[in-house]
């Protein structure tokens, strides 16, 4: 799964190429507009779903765009894409009941070990896993370009009790990047969060939340 933007399209084509291509069923990367970046920067901007098509087609990606859909690109005002702190965190909720959902799907199919790769955004990251711990190491993100991190759900998948989906990251991921202590919980989250949108402000960046709702793009 991916982001629609053409760079994590590209990145995921490049990334899981043989895995892709090493089955008897083709494989196709889902492209998901609720994982695209949060700001209004060009940069975070989509393509057009028909000129996106056209650049799938001459790159040769294997690409499902079928829940891109057109607007998915406009970060207007209260709209789904707003780079708004609650439309964001509504996103990321909606992204990871996504992920869930497809997760119950493939075991129940068989693939009792399924697992599930998603290429994202560096600020998007933050709201999807909850975790703010060094989210202002780079300008808007503490992830590095390209870094993998694994994550499992908080309660059993196949429970509905959690209606948020919350993701925790598992200890050997945690270790490989040099953390010897568990995620931060809730609390401590909600101080990390206010530390991040700070630095990022003094990074030059857009607050998320302090957006301005009557502006539009």
């Amino acid at each position: 799964m991916s982001s629609p933007m053409c760079r994590t399209l590209q990145t995921a084509s490049l990334v899981f190429q043989t895995a892709l291509t090493s089955t008897l069923k083709s494989q196709r990367i889902i492209a998901l507009p609720d994982a695209q970046e949060t700001s209004s920067d060009p940069c975070d901007i989509g393509t057009d779903p028909d000129i996106l098509q056209h650049i799938v087609e001459e790159e040769k990606w294997p690409v499902d765009l079928s829940l891109v859909k057109d607007g998915w690109n406009q970060k207007k005002t209260r709209s789904r894409y707003s780079q708004s702190n609650d439309a964001i965190r509504a996103r990321a909720r909606d992204v990871r009941l996504f992920l869930r959902g497809l997760l119950r799907e493939l075991v129940s199919n068989g693939d009792a070990d399924a697992e599930i790769a998603l290429v994202t955004h560096g600020g998007f990251l933050h709201y999807l896993t909850d975790d703010w711990e060094d989210s202002y190491r780079y300008p808007g993100t503490g992830w590095y370009n390209c870094e993998t991190r694994a994550y499992v759900f908080e309660c059993d998948f196949w429970s509905n009790r959690d209606e948020e989906a919350w993701l925790m990251e598992t200890r050997e991921s945690r270790w490989r990047r040099g953390k010897d202590h568990p995620m931060y919980g809730k609390k401590d989250q909600v101080k990390l969060f206010t530390a991040a949108m700070e630095r990022w402000e003094e990074q030059g960046l857009e607050r998320p939340d302090e957006v301005d709702l009557d502006s539009e793009i």
